[in-house]
């Protein structure tokens, strides 16, 4: 996994700060140690998904703040027939 601890770290702290429930997985290339570069894809499992949208852009704001501003893509279990979903259930790394 091509994440600091530290990042993981702040992933984490600011999910649980916006979201307070839930899962969220690193999936794409930063799963992989030996790619470089790639932003950081996110896929976040909740059970509720109200004010999903104003979530979300507080969750990326505060975490920008704290790791620097990143391309980071997040994906939200909303359907399991999705493609991105299923690649990320399937290769996700839970942080």
């Amino acid at each position: 996994m091509r994440l600091t601890a530290e990042q993981q770290y702040q992933i984490r702290h600011c999910f649980e700060q916006v979201f307070e429930h839930g899962s969220i997985y690193l999936f794409g290339s930063r799963v992989d140690d030996q790619q470089r570069g790639g932003d950081i894809d996110l896929f976040l499992e909740l059970e509720e998904h109200e004010r999903l949208f104003e979530k979300k852009i507080k969750f990326l704001a505060k975490l920008k703040r704290q790791i620097g501003d990143q391309k980071i893509d997040v994906v939200f279990n909303l359907d399991p027939s999705w493609p991105i979903e299923q690649e990320a259930r399937k290769w996700g790394i839970a942080l």
